[in-house]
């Protein structure tokens, strides 16, 4: 009889350090100091200690008013813990112990697959780069932002992009500052070096040393994938916001103004949450294209939330492999493994399936959203706020204050798993499959 014990599995340990950690914030952002007026009620606490870890920034309570400085500070330790990822963060302590490394202490081969890069080195590299990225935005932001808070404001709004949360302590996010070119960019970039994902920034900075040192260094697919499809949806997202907000949302904007507040805005969809333009006045085919850039989000292994856009690229890949008849999917000349294939598309069927029962739930609850709203598109409302939940972007059109409890209970289970992955929250509830494998006889049906 083994003494041994159970012990849990990667994607296991995975989801009970965020849980944990956003209960320990959640107590921490419940404490009285953390409060200027009234302390925070346990539903809010939770929701905005969820939103931080899952680096979303939807928000049951206008942050810069309702936590005093020492709750801000906790929100966006929340934030950099949930940005960094709780596993990233243990693990570094872990390597630089030479206790271990990375993949022996956490199930996360999928995100170092292909990347080519030592686990220490990628560790070292996410803490360097983060401080360094971090710290330029400070002083940036620093001086185009303005009051006596001006040094408080920039830290708390380079953290929070650069995690991609959208967590800001402005009530209008950024609107006040959408003809502000410079802080616009800083932001924005800030975004995109979250967004990318550390692997990606590795390679890029291996690449470009070694065309400068005259050596002929690769730039492997990962890395070429999420840059070129990055591209591609900056730049669909700009002009979709162009077309749909010309004249609605935009038109009291200069022409300068509103091609600023499109490329900002197409960067911010996809992963940040931060906004210049005004989601409550919206277009509902404006709500439905954003919705879709939400769903794919960003890089893996980075600060943002979604599918990834890797997932996308294999998915499109594949299909136009099977509508030219071939058995191989290929992708920018390099063929991708059957098992990345499944894997993507089982990622985007269960995603999906997972945004639609918590529609359900959220048409079941929010029957009678409040009757102040400047909105009446409640079906489309709804699936807005289910997606950028799960997306963990955190754009909102002004529902989420209003939600009942159980609606703000489903808006976090949808954040908690948009962030960790439904397939990795899938492998820590189910048990494992054990027992012989066999196969069922095969007959062919009919489709379409």
């Amino acid at each position: 009889m083994s003494n041994q014990r159970p012990s849990l599995s990667g994607a296991s340990r995975l989801v009970v350090a965020f849980a944990l950690t956003i209960l320990v914030g959640a107590f921490l952002l419940r404490w009285p100091l953390a409060a200027s007026n009234e302390p925070l009620s346990w539903i809010d606490a939770f929701f905005t200690s969820a939103s931080a870890v899952c680096v979303t920034g939807l928000s049951t309570v206008d942050v810069g008013t309702a936590l005093s400085r020492p709750g801000q500070v906790i929100l966006l330790i929340l934030i950099q813990l949930g940005g960094l990822g709780i596993t990233t963060f243990s693990t570094f302590l872990l390597v630089a112990a030479g206790r271990g490394t990375l993949v022996q202490h956490v199930e996360t081969q999928e995100q170092l697959a292909g990347i080519r890069v030592r686990p220490s080195r990628l560790l070292w590299w996410v803490v360097a780069s983060t401080l360094l990225i971090e710290t330029v935005g400070v002083v940036i932001l620093a001086a185009r932002l303005p009051g006596a808070d001006r040094w408080w404001s920039a830290i708390f709004h380079s953290v929070s992009a650069f995690c991609n949360s959208g967590f800001s302590i402005y009530p209008d996010s950024l609107t006040r500052f959408r003809s502000d070119a410079v802080l616009n960019a800083t932001v924005a970039v800030l975004i995109i070096l979250g967004g990318i994902g550390f692997i990606v920034q590795v390679q890029v900075a291996v690449w470009i040393t070694g065309r400068l040192s005259g050596r002929r260094q690769p730039l492997f697919l990962h890395a070429r994938v999420v840059l070129l499809a990055s591209v591609a949806l900056w730049a669909l997202g700009a002009a979709v916001c162009l077309v749909f907000e010309w004249n609605n949302s935009m038109k009291d904007l200069s022409m300068a103004d509103r091609f600023l507040a499109a490329i900002f805005q197409s960067v911010s969809m996809r992963t940040a949450g931060f906004h210049t333009l005004d989601f409550s006045i919206v277009r509902e085919a404006t709500l439905f294209s954003v919705m879709f850039f939400m769903f794919v989000g960003a890089g893996s292994g980075s600060c943002a939330g979604g599918v990834k856009v890797t997932t996308a690229a294999v998915l499109l890949a594949t299909v136009r492999s099977r509508i030219r008849g071939e058995e191989v999917v290929t992708l920018l000349h390099r063929t991708i493994p059957p098992a990345i294939v499944r894997r993507a598309f089982q990622l985007v069927i269960v995603s999906l399936l997972f945004i639609s029962l918590a529609l359900l739930g959220l048409m079941l609850t929010e029957e009678q959203l409040p009757s102040d709203r400047q909105r009446n598109d409640q079906m489309a409302v709804l699936t807005f706020e289910a997606v950028s939940a799960f997306g963990t972007v955190g754009l909102s059109t002004g529902v989420t204050s209003g939600l009942s409890v159980g609606g703000k209970l489903i808006i976090m289970l949808c954040m908690f798993v948009g962030r960790l992955g439904p397939l990795v929250v899938a492998l820590a509830v189910l048990p494992e499959k054990t027992g012989p494998r066999f196969e069922y006889p095969r007959e062919d049906i009919a489709i379409g």
